[in-house]
């Protein structure tokens, strides 16, 4: 099965089992993060750039900004909307916005589900739809792989995954955006490695 949809069939059928796992993530590990990217943003308008259930988005609506949550599961974007946010159902690889439409990005997770040789162009065009001085935050895992993964929450599912290393990261980042602060976040097996920021 095509990556793409074989990734929307896993988030689809688990969206709520996600969201009540990954409730109090942001609060839990990237709170600090969270609250930088907030801080160096010259304006409200931001995407949530595969938004899951739209609770990162939430953080951001309850601190007075303006979200827009874009996911390829359906389940996810419906879930969003319940709670009353902007959302659509969207490919990431193929972003429909217009240049300078966005104060900010966030990207938490989402774009390690795409092979490798995508992220360059998707990283140019995230660059594109942002305003200038555009704020700019990724979160992808540490490692060094690129194929399927069955995880113990999905028995019987596989998902694609990408994962980085720092230098790997840095290389790709730097042709568009200037790294204004990184975190690592180490949670279980796996590392989070997490950048903020801004368009060059």
């Amino acid at each position: 099965m095509e990556y793409k949809e074989a990734n929307k069939q896993v988030y689809d059928n688990n969206a709520q089992g996600f969201e009540a796992r990954t409730k109090d993530y942001i609060r839990n590990y990237i709170l600090k993060d969270a609250e930088l990217f907030i801080s160096f943003l010259q304006g409200t308008r931001i995407l949530d750039l595969g938004s899951g259930p739209g609770r990162d988005s939430l953080f951001f609506k309850e601190r007075g900004l303006n979200p827009l949550c874009v996911d390829f599961s359906p389940e996810m974007v419906r879930l969003c909307q319940v709670k009353g946010l902007e959302a659509q159902v969207g490919d990431l690889e193929n972003l429909p916005f217009s240049d300078s439409t966005f104060d900010g990005v966030w990207a938490y997770t989402s774009l390690l589900h795409m092979p490798k040789d995508k992220l360059p162009p998707v990283l140019a065009r995230i660059g594109q739809i942002l305003k200038p001085n555009g704020i700019f935050y990724l979160g992808m895992k540490e490692g060094d792989f690129e194929g399927w993964i069955e995880s113990d929450k999905y028995p019987g599912s596989q998902r694609f995954f990408a994962l980085y290393t720092d230098e790997e990261l840095r290389k790709f980042l730097t042709p568009n955006f200037a790294t204004l602060n990184t975190s690592r976040v180490p949670l279980g097996d796996a590392t989070f490695l997490n950048y903020l920021c801004k368009k060059n």
